[in-house]
């Protein structure tokens, strides 16, 4: 009887291991699809400050879509304008906005 008790609570305790394992490799994965996306997002938003002739839209190698808007925000009631340019960057499965100042 001690046995089958011993046994069943290896089992639990592997069932819950085994578990946390699975959930922490998709963790792992996730993290490193954001990661991936923030660092393609650093180079497209370091190409429209350097490059003024890059288009408002496209890809980046068959697997990250960016687009550009242009914008205005407002300051201090309207006295000062500040431009920027808002930068969206996706992935099938996540998507970053960068904001980048607009001189």
């Amino acid at each position: 009887m001690e046995v089958l008790v011993a046994v069943a609570i290896l089992g639990l305790v592997a069932a819950g291991s085994l578990r946390l394992m699975i959930i922490s490799s998709r963790t792992l994965i996730e993290v490193e699809e954001a990661r991936d996306l923030l660092n393609e997002a650093r180079k497209i938003q370091l190409d429209f400050m350097t490059n003024d002739t890059k288009p408002t839209s496209g890809t980046e190698n068959n697997k990250y879509k960016w687009d550009i808007k242009e914008g205005v925000w407002s300051v201090l009631d309207g006295q000062w304008e500040l431009k920027y340019r808002k930068l969206t960057v996706e992935t099938v499965n996540n998507e970053i906005v960068l904001y980048i100042s607009a001189y």
